[in-house]
């Protein structure tokens, strides 16, 4: 094929050679109405989605952690003061705050237990602080739970309920007054009228209402799902998400200050019991006090000696084991009190970690590991199930531990006795050197002994007493609220500029996919540079839009011979010259690919103009599948070819003449049940060479060759062929017959008309690449149609329209 040489456009440059500004237009406009629509559509369903989709708040406070606590004063390292603000406590305290424990408290507190709402047609509202009535429960169960139950104010004193979820029916609607006891199967309740939903009175309230009793587990999860914590320490961000800003601002206070009352609770509750045990022991150990207390005195009384004057005779170093003796006695019975606080309170290690002394190591170290195992098995079970093997692990471990620390305590007791009878060897050993002492001075310095450790003991606990009395008083939470939650008025979602910047957004890009896909989807000639492109077959001429309306194809180079139409036409007669230099051209035939093309308006005005010009000019209707050259000249269609061709009707008899003196026509007659053994016979050859004997040129009209192949003998036999394509009509896949007959068939002297240029998308084509002063140059030898000036043509002028048929052909131009 030929080397394309159109100039490109600056955008062609750009974008391509394929790109057609022009088309891209055409489209644009074509689509505007779809667009109009796309937009409308995108931009409703962006607000409807905003009308209809209830507004989410979030709320926000702050906790800030600062542990102080009255045991750190005293030098005491109680109930893990020592390591709040650490990671693995914050992470406790949080999964504390998002618990069942703290969320059925906040529940309970603001009476989220029964919700309010407002049934509306589409969206329901939930009547959150001040419901128009209260319902009181005595008793209901799970069977009731979670679902609707509707309710209508019908005044005052009246109101009606239906307890069947989705009934419709008026029978299950039950009429009751307000304040009185009702028991149904699952629930006995009451329910009263609060001043919201009282009305005027003789004044009805129309409004549905419904409530929902909520489960507590489904209830305390849902508020969970809606509740974030995020630490930042020393202070902690709490989040609540909820369809009403005010309840949202409440949970999360109660939430805060729920949490900070429960974990002062927890901490005064462990003083409480360690209290409670210190003055178990103090009531023991007053009463073993008093005992020897009372047989010392007796002793006195019965043996009637004065003891001061033993107790100076006693030397340092007997003193020295009996400060010993006392030392492992009190040792002896902080251990035992040990053990049976552990045995007590073993789940509550904190308790024993908070009055152990460091002294014993391993026994400390123990209770710290302990402490760290069950603070992460209460941790982990806020989020895994009993079986979960991390639980089951931890179980074994803190199990292990306990265990530990109970043979800890045994094994130090025993080492404790140990050493209680090395030093009493050692007093008996030193005792043995004072024979000369009596028995009753030593029996008396036995019980002063043992009545000196059972008072230092008593002593002990006393201090223990009171710093823990102390400690009790001064606990406050290491929590304290920075900042509380306030109800907002601007939701988070759905987000309104956004939302409705994607209908927009979401419109356009359709918009643009529309216009783009019909674009490249656009497959129809617009242009003799895309005929040009694809095919070698040479370009006789361009035929634009005829605006004057036509039912059928008609002579019209007659009607306006100096319009733009007619001199496309004479340009035609002057490209055939050139299309057969040697010899005029005598057999002319026309063809398309489809009906709709204009073959038969292309063929009738061919020969008129040929007439004008002085030629003896014959059209011959060869269409014998669907005719139209009868419609063109208006008249009967009973013989023609087709009876010619049978030798029913003489030559002469099917010659007709048209109001133009050298111009004659024959049309098609009679549709014969086999057209193409009539047009491939000898009786055709010797008709058309009867036909050039009397005429100097036969312009035949042909079936469309892309439907049949009848027209192909003609097309060979023609001196020159005429292959017709309408713009914007015909498919560019339509060259593909224009190649097949040029290249395979030998057609070489095959011409293309493009008829109907202006029309549909070509008429940017037109205008943007010839003008009506068809600048661009084409047909033979280069001849081009700007030598005639864009205002010399009688239809160059536009012509006015009212303002129905402005619309109405915009209208059309859409589609």
């Amino acid at each position: 094929m030929s080397e394309n040489k159109t100039i490109l456009s600056p955008m062609q440059r750009l974008l391509g050679e394929d790109f057609n500004p022009a088309l891209l237009m055409i489209m644009v406009r074509k689509s505007l109405i779809w667009c109009i629509l796309i937009m409308l559509v995108t931009v409703s369903s962006s607000l409807l989605y905003l009308r209809y989709t209830p507004p989410v708040y979030e709320v926000n406070a702050a906790l800030i952690v600062k542990p102080t606590n009255t045991a750190q004063a005293l030098d005491i390292p109680i109930i893990g003061s020592a390591g709040k603000g650490s990671n693995l406590d914050i992470d406790k305290d949080i999964q504390i705050m998002r618990s069942n424990v703290i969320l059925d408290r906040v529940i309970d507190t603001l009476n989220l237990g029964i919700s309010y709402f407002l049934a509306g047609k589409i969206l329901n509202e939930e009547l959150y602080p001040n419901p128009p009535f209260t319902v009181s429960l005595e008793k209901s169960d799970d069977n009731i739970s979670n679902y609707p139950i509707r309710f209508r104010i019908l005044n005052n004193q009246q109101y009606q309920i239906n307890f069947v979820p989705g009934s419709s029916s008026e029978q299950d609607w039950k009429t009751l007054n307000f304040g009185k006891r009702y028991t149904y199967p699952h629930i006995t309740f009451s329910i009263t009228l609060n001043e919201r939903g009282r009305s005027a009175e003789g004044a009805t309230n129309t409004s549905d209402y419904f409530f929902i009793i909520n489960s507590h587990a489904r209830l305390a999860d849902n508020l969970r799902s809606k509740l974030m914590i995020a630490p930042s320490l020393p202070t902690i961000g709490m989040i609540m998400r909820d369809l009403k800003s005010k309840k949202a601002a409440d949970i999360l206070n109660r939430v805060a200050i729920e949490f900070i009352r429960y974990d002062k609770e927890k901490k005064t509750e462990s003083a409480t019991l360690i209290l409670k045990f210190i003055e178990d022991q103090v009531d023991s150990i007053s009463e073993d006090l008093r005992d020897y207390e009372d047989q010392m005195t007796d002793f006195k009384l019965q043996n009637g000696i004065a003891i001061t004057s033993m107790e100076s005779d006693i030397s340092d170093e007997l003193k020295g084991l009996q400060a010993r003796q006392e030392q492992l006695s009190i040792e002896l019975s902080t251990l035992d009190y040990y053990r049976k606080f552990f045995i007590q309170y073993q789940d509550s290690s904190r308790l024993l970690y908070g009055i152990m002394d460091q002294q014993h190591t391993g026994l400390y170290n123990n209770m710290v590991e302990l402490n760290r195992l069950q603070t992460e098995l209460r941790i982990n079970s806020l989020k895994l199930t009993p079986t979960n093997p991390q639980i089951i692990d931890l179980q074994k471990q803190v199990a292990d531990v306990k265990n530990n620390i109970l043979s800890s305590i045994l094994k130090e007791q025993e080492q404790v006795r140990e050493n209680q009878k090395e030093v009493e060897k050692k007093i008996d050993a030193y005792l043995a050197k004072f024979a000369n002492v009596p028995g009753i001075q030593s029996e008396y310095m036995r019980l002063a002994r043992l009545s000196d450790l059972k008072e230092k003991y008593y002593l002990l606990l006393l201090d223990k007493k009171s710093a823990f009395s102390i400690t009790k008083a001064g606990f406050v939470s290491d929590y304290t609220i920075l900042r509380m939650a306030d109800a907002v008025t601007t939701p988070i979602s759905p987000n309104v500029t956004l939302i409705r910047l994607l209908g927009l957004v979401l419109g356009l890009m359709l918009c643009l996919i529309l216009i783009i896909v019909r674009y490249l989807l656009h497959h129809k000639i617009l242009s003799i540079a895309e005929i040009q492109r694809y095919t070698d077959a040479g370009i006789l001429g361009v035929i634009p839009k005829y605006h004057q309306t036509m039912d059928v194809s008609q002579l019209v180079v007659n009607k306006s011979p100096k319009s733009v139409i007619s001199e496309c036409f004479r340009a035609m007669r002057t490209n055939l010259e050139y299309v057969s230099p040697d010899k005029p051209p005598r057999l002319i035939a026309v063809t398309s690919t489809v009906a709709g093309e204009g073959k038969t308006f292309i063929s009738v005005n061919i020969a008129g103009i040929l007439a004008v010009a002085g030629k003896k000019v014959i059209l011959v209707d060869f269409d014998l599948r669907k005719p139209q050259l009868h419609r063109a000249f208006s008249v009967e269609n009973q013989k023609g070819i087709s009876t010619l061709l049978i030798g029913k009707y003489k030559l002469d008899d099917c010659i007709r003449h048209s109001e133009w003196e050298n111009l004659d026509y024959i049309t098609s007659g009679p549709l014969p049940p086999n057209p193409a053994e009539f047009l491939d016979s000898k009786v055709t050859d010797k008709l058309i060479a009867q036909l050039m004997e009397r005429y100097d040129v036969v312009v035949v009209d042909t079936p469309p060759v892309g439907i049949v192949t009848d027209a192909l003998e003609l097309l060979k036999k023609a001196d020159v062929p005429i292959y017709i394509m309408r713009a914007d009509y015909s498919s560019r896949n339509f060259l593909n017959n224009v190649n097949h007959l040029y290249l395979n068939h030998g057609i070489q002297r095959l011409s293309v008309v493009l008829n109907d240029m202006g029309e549909g998308a070509s008429i940017y084509s037109y205008n943007y690449g010839y003008g009506y002063g068809y600048g661009y140059g084409y047909g033979y030898r280069g001849y081009g149609y700007s030598q005639f000036g864009h205002q010399y043509y009688s239809d160059d002028l536009p012509k006015k329209k009212t303002w129905a048929g402005k619309i109405a052909q915009f209208v059309r131009s859409l589609f």
